[in-house]
């Protein structure tokens, strides 16, 4: 791309502007022009890693062409210890009488370590041969293992009315997987006024999904004295999370409670 050469050239000589006559500004230029200079098109990366795999493609520019194909190899200037394994960094080939050229790097799913949401780093440097320059020749990419998680926590913390909070977990056509659940078996009352806790966890294949948390009485997890609250997690996912009253209630009507309400919250497993 010959407007791409250009540029490129013009920006290398504005890095002297300041430091040198016109002149030698001119002969610097010319000097660029005609020695093989590389250079990254894009210096810094975050990635998400995901169960296929991923190859990153980083544009690598030349100032001059060649009617041969050529190839420079690129280095591991640091990284996070113990990462070696999780990625293969290959080296740059530029396809004859062409400016452009590609440096693939490619990240192992399987092999990434560590805790759900940690990021590691990788910094990679071409390393041109005697004879080649490099400008802006580092690359700094920050990755992490897509979290892949079916193993749902759900918390519920009751109001003072304990037994009016009840769950129901659908699929997103509607299909019923866990029926409307009552957490709780009492109420706190009036000598044991206190909040009560419950948890249960299950396995969500992957999909999409809908979580609803209904009041039997219609105002949400409200009392006198202080609101309940809940939280689904899968990991450090969080999938549905709310407190106090509802704040997109819609009316779900059941025998026993014709004033009954939820809110209800969409989420997808491993999307």
């Amino acid at each position: 791309m010959k407007s791409n050469k250009i540029i490129f050239l013009f920006m290398l000589s504005l890095a002297f502007l300041f430091n040198v006559s016109c002149d030698d500004e001119l002969d610097n230029f010319k000097t660029f022009e005609s020695q093989t200079l590389l250079s990254l098109q894009t210096s810094s990366f975050n990635l998400s890693i995901p169960e296929e795999d991923l190859v990153l493609e980083i544009p690598v520019f030349s100032s001059t062409l060649s009617g041969e194909s050529r190839t420079f190899p690129a280095i591991v200037s640091s990284a996070t210890e113990g990462t070696g394994n999780e990625y293969a960094i290959g080296s740059v080939t530029i396809p004859a009488n062409e400016y452009d050229g590609i440096l693939t790097i490619d990240f192992d799913f399987s092999e990434i370590g560590g805790e759900d949401g940690e990021v590691k780093e990788l910094i990679v440097a071409l390393n041109p041969p005697d004879g080649v320059g490099a400008y802006n020749n580092i690359a700094t990419i920050n990755y992490f293992r897509e979290i892949v998680c079916n193993d749902m926590e759900l918390t519920i913390i009751s109001d003072r009315w304990a037994t009016e909070t009840y769950f129901t977990l659908e699929n997103a056509d509607g299909t019923i997987i866990v029926e409307r659940s009552f957490p709780f078996s009492a109420d706190s009352g009036d000598t044991e006024d206190t909040a009560q806790t419950y948890n249960v966890t299950f396995t969500l294949p992957n999909g999409d999904y809908i979580f609803k948390l209904g009041d039997a009485y219609g105002d949400g997890q409200v009392s006198t004295n202080y609101n309940g609250s809940y939280l689904l997690t899968c990991s450090i996912l969080t999938h549905a999370q709310g407190d106090g009253a509802f704040s997109g209630a819609v009316a779900d009507p059941f025998t026993g409670a014709p004033n009954a309400t939820v809110e209800a919250t969409a989420f997808s497993v491993n999307p």
